[in-house]
Parts: C-alpha cells; structure tokens; sequence
C-alpha cells in the first residue's frame, strides 16, 4: 500500500507542469496556483490502476469511475467553446473538493474524468463518484449557460474487461477505449429539445466604461474577532453621487465593473506590498457574472497574491435579484471560492432572501443606511433576528448612521460593524489598522 501511494505521488510531480501549462491558458500568468491540477497519463498512474483493476473482483470496478460531460457538451451545443473555460472550472473544482484524501483523479479529453478511489471500498466509492457528478450537475444547472433544460452528467463503473495484458500489466489503450465507450453511452442519439440556432444579429459595439467618471472609497468596518477597524469595503459613486454597488441602482455596465474591480485590486496589491493587515472586500453585481466578464473577474482576482487573497480578500456578491433560486446562488459562491477567503452575499437586513439562507459556506452582509429613522430598540430586535436567522454564517452589517445603532448591532452579535456612525469613508487604505476596543465603542 505504501508503494501504492508513493507511485501515485510521483505521478503527481511529474504532472505539475502539464498542469501549470494548462492553468496558464485559462487564468494567464500569476493566477495558476488555485486551478484544479489536470492530472494525465504517466507509469506510476499506470501502476496505481494496474493495482485498483487487480484488487477489485469485477472487471466493472466501482473503485474505478468515469464522469463525461458528453451529454451536456452535445446539448448545448456552441455554447461549448463559448463556457468552455467556466464549465471546467466548475467541473474540475468540484472533482478536486470532493474526491477525498488519497484519491485522484485524471482528465479525459475536454468532457471526462476517471476518477480512482484507492481509499476506499467499493460501494462507497460508487457513492462518492455519484455525489460529485450530482454536485457538478447542480452548479452547471445554476450557472445558466443556456436557458433550455439540460442533461446532467452521471458516475457511471468503469467496465475493464481486457484492461490486463497477459503478463499482468495494463493494457492503457484498452482502458481509453473503455473511458470512450462510457463517453459515447452518455451522448443521446436523438436529442429531444435541440437548441434553436439564433438568428443572426448585428453585434452591439462595446459599452464604454464609466469608471473613470465613478468617485471611488472605502466604508471602514469594525471586527469584534480583531477589536480593530481592519475591514475595508471597496465602493464607488456615479459621476451624480448614486451609489453604483446599492440595491435599487442600476447595474453598470460589465465594462465599468470590470475598471473598477481592477482599481480595487490594485488596491488590494498596495495593501500586500504595504503589510497592511487588513481585509478588503469587493462588491461584484450579479447580473455582471451572467456573461463573459465572468471569467475576467476570475481570472483578475486568481492573478492576485495567493495567500493574501486567502486570507484578505472577501467576494460580495450585490444587487441579488429576488427571483433567483438557491441553486444558481451556489454557482456564483462555487465560482469564487476556491480564490478567496470568503464569499459573502448582500441581503435586506429586515427580510433576507430565503434562497440565500439556504446556502452554506457564505457570508451575510447587510447595509442599513435606510434604517436611519429606527428607534434603537427597534433596530436592536431588527438585528438580533437577523443574527440569528444567519445560524453560524459571519455577519455584518455597513451603513450604520447613529451612534445607538451602531451600539445595538455589536450587543446583537453583529461581527463586523461599518458606517458613519463608526468612522467616515476613506478615499486611500490607512498605513495601519486602529485598534478599538469594544468597551470604547459601546461607552455612553
């Protein structure tokens, strides 16, 4: 068993730069070392399922697995070459998160993967590869790639009849032909809701940033975790003073998103290189992440410092819109997740979206500048049922216009707390966090 692992472990190695060439192609340079590892074909990977085929009683092992996106590909048709890049993120993260310690996993063509469970039995590695394609299936359903029902991608056993070689060892082409046979059974020979071509349009001309016109800041927040102001929301204003990040704003264009989300990277980069130790969090509209610039966000926020970004960098996701089901919110959270420290949604603090509630592994923001008229007392209960409507998600609350609010939302639980009331936006990062001590902020 140990020479199992050790084989499996120099297969590894040796594909690392495979995998950095193929990150490269999706993020560009800088961002590669968060993409899900795209392991292929070496000896020691040969060995190790040499030894799966050689353990298991059936040729048909449930150790051994292939997942194909075939069937979606086929369904959506141009679409493909259109979400390539997104769809294997999706895919390939998902795989990674999910296939467990001392498993691996190895690409198949841009639509397959054969999954290997060394650790496990059987029954319940049938069960683990039947979760993954589940998951993978629920997160493309959510990300909308096209608005037809869509066929989701299945586990199915790997059959390896004939996969040994009489000497013993592994007869590779025959286990390829059997990951394209399990492929080619996933692909429908007659799809029952063909995607009706598009008729051809004159394309739009480009939409011009206004990010240049945007007066950009940053709202300061204080951590009860830290006892500091070491939080730092990145905001901007129209040319006009309307706030662009708000709810019941328009949108900007992906354009003008795009600008200003490098402008607070480049902030982000400043901070690192200045050892500021703080956390900054980027607002990012959702209907920005329905279309191309999509991947541009991902790809801009993967270049950035790796293990700052882990800690430092928070997603917020605004401007939900109250249709949106649970479903296509954990697209959007798997998206950013594997990148940042946290992904973290804006909700109406008075009645939060219950699809958003459903989610796990988020965070909870809320802004309550609205709130300015609300007795303290009011807003102490507004905020406790808030709190306690999150369970354990984090929480936070900017926008806080009176001293007694900002009191109650601390008393409440609230961990992170911003706004007038604290301290007055900022146009540049300070050089250094202030520490402020909860007894301070809660004195008469």
């Amino acid at each position: 068993m140990v020479a199992l692992f050790q084989n499996l472990k120099t297969a590894l190695a040796r594909a690392a730069s495979r995998a950095v060439r193929f990150a490269r192609r999706f993020v560009g340079a800088g961002g590669v070392e968060e993409l899900p590892a795209r392991v292929y074909w070496d000896d020691s990977v040969a060995l190790t399922l040499s030894n799966l085929v050689r353990e298991t009683e059936t040729r048909a092992s449930g150790r051994v697995q292939v997942i194909s996106l075939a069937d979606f590909r086929e369904a959506i048709g141009e679409f493909w070459e259109k979400y390539q890049s997104r769809i294997l993120l999706i895919a390939e993260s998902t795989v990674s998160r999910m296939i467990g310690k001392g498993n691996t996993y190895i690409p198949q063509g841009e639509d397959a993967w054969l999954l290997l469970f060394m650790g496990l039995s059987e029954d319940k590695a049938q069960d683990r590869a039947d979760a993954i394609a589940a998951s993978i299936g629920e997160k493309l359903v959510g990300a909308q790639f096209t608005a037809h029902e869509l066929p989701m991608p299945e586990a199915s056993r790997l059959d390896l009849t004939d996969a040994l070689n009489a000497d013993g060892s592994l007869n590779l082409e025959s286990v390829k032909q059997a990951i394209s046979r399990a492929r080619q059974r996933q692909i429908k020979t007659e799809v029952a809701n063909k995607i009706t071509p598009r008729p051809a349009t004159v394309a739009a001309p480009p939409a011009r940033s206004e990010a240049e016109k945007a007066k950009t800041f940053f709202q300061p927040a204080w951590c009860a975790e830290t006892q500091s102001v070491d939080l730092f929301c990145f905001r901007a204003l129209t040319d006009l003073g309307a706030p662009l990040y708000a709810d019941g704003t328009p949108t900007a264009n992906d354009a003008t998103i795009l600008d200003l989300s490098r402008i607070a990277a480049a902030h982000f980069t400043s901070m690192v290189a200045d050892k500021l130790q703080a956390k900054m969090a980027l607002p990012i509209p959702y209907a920005t992440l329905l279309g191309p610039a999509a991947g541009e966000l991902v790809r801009m926020i993967a270049a950035l410092p790796q293990r700052e970004r882990l800690l430092r960098l928070r997603i917020e996701i605004v401007q939900i819109p109250l249709s949106i089901t649970a479903d296509k919110l954990v697209a959007i959270r798997e998206l950013f997740r594997p990148y940042v420290r946290e992904v973290a949604f804006m909700v109406d603090m008075f009645a939060p979206s219950e699809q958003v509630l459903a989610l796990d592994h988020i965070m909870l923001g809320a802004d309550a500048r609205e709130a300015a008229g609300i007795s303290d007392e009011a807003i102490f209960q507004d905020l406790l049922v808030f709190r306690q409507r999150a369970g354990r998600r984090g929480v936070y609350v900017m926008g806080l216009q009176q001293r007694g609010h900002l009191k109650r939302a601390i008393n409440a639980g609230i961990g992170e707390v911003g706004g007038p009331a604290l301290t007055e936006n900022v146009k540049r990062l300070p050089q250094r966090t202030s520490v402020i001590q909860r007894e301070e902020l809660l004195a008469p």
